[in-house]
């Protein structure tokens, strides 16, 4: 694959100057019209921990304490980790976002969905972050621990996770620009991410892990999605740890 995947320099490549005249750039993932949605609350903010102190304490967790993830919690794991923390001209639009998470020429291949098990304030159900809002879209309602866990390979604890955000790719959106490369910019943009929720939900003070163990096609399914073009990469579980 990785060899499939080879390109010299340029090659498949477009001039940014000529992009947008040719083609417009994808957008968000194309949810039903009139879905409702949540706005997120003020988030929590992030102690004063230094990024040593965050990397050093850093580990996975899966064992999880009884009780609901607060809602500021999740806005501040969503806000610091994945929001928007500026606009700056590009792609013929004078207020494109930039986000926490760099990522390749700034497309932000990668979207959050959250399945919350037990979020105080917050229905159970599946949700879609717009970091825009910033707000959670709902896309399903209704208690979806099983569904998870079903899509885990080995990995049942997922049921009793709080929250679970699914990390999908929407191929599109950086295809766009890089043509065959995409695919490798594409999964370095979703560790970036990763390494980000990691570091933020440490200093939270939250139990996290993330997860590549899962059925495609039962994880596809979950969130209606084509499993070509947009799909689930990884599953990100957290929540206040055990013992806390």
């Amino acid at each position: 694959l990785h060899r499939r995947l080879r390109a010299a320099v340029c090659d498949d490549m477009i001039d940014p100057r000529e992009l947008q005249a040719a083609r417009p750039r994808p957008a968000e993932p194309a949810l039903p019209a009139g879905l409702p949605s949540v706005p997120l609350p003020e988030p929590e903010p992030l102690p004063s921990t230094s990024l040593a102190d965050a990397i050093e304490q850093r580990h996975s967790s899966t064992v999880f304490a009884p009780g609901p993830l607060p809602l500021t919690t999740l806005a501040g794991l969503l806000e610091s980790a994945a929001g928007i923390h500026d606009h700056r001209p590009g792609y013929n639009v004078r207020d494109f976002p930039v986000r926490r998470a760099p990522s390749a020429g700034g497309l932000s291949p990668v979207d959050v969905y959250v399945v919350a098990n037990d979020v105080g304030g917050l229905d159970q159900g599946l949700y879609y972050y717009r970091p825009a809002g910033p707000e959670l879209t709902v896309v399903d309602s209704g208690n979806m621990r099983g569904k998870v866990a079903e899509a885990g390979i080995a990995a049942d604890w997922l049921f009793h996770a709080p929250a679970v955000l699914v990390l999908t790719l929407d191929m599109a959106r950086v295809e766009w620009k890089y043509g065959i490369r995409s695919y490798r910019f594409a999964h370095v943009d979703l560790g970036v991410l990763t390494q980000n929720l990691y570091l933020v939900a440490t200093a939270l003070g939250l139990g996290c892990t993330a997860v590549a163990a899962f059925d495609d096609d039962t994880a596809n399914e979950l969130l209606r999605l084509d499993g070509r073009d947009t799909f689930v990469s990884l599953m990100f579980a957290c929540g206040p740890p055990a013992g806390r």
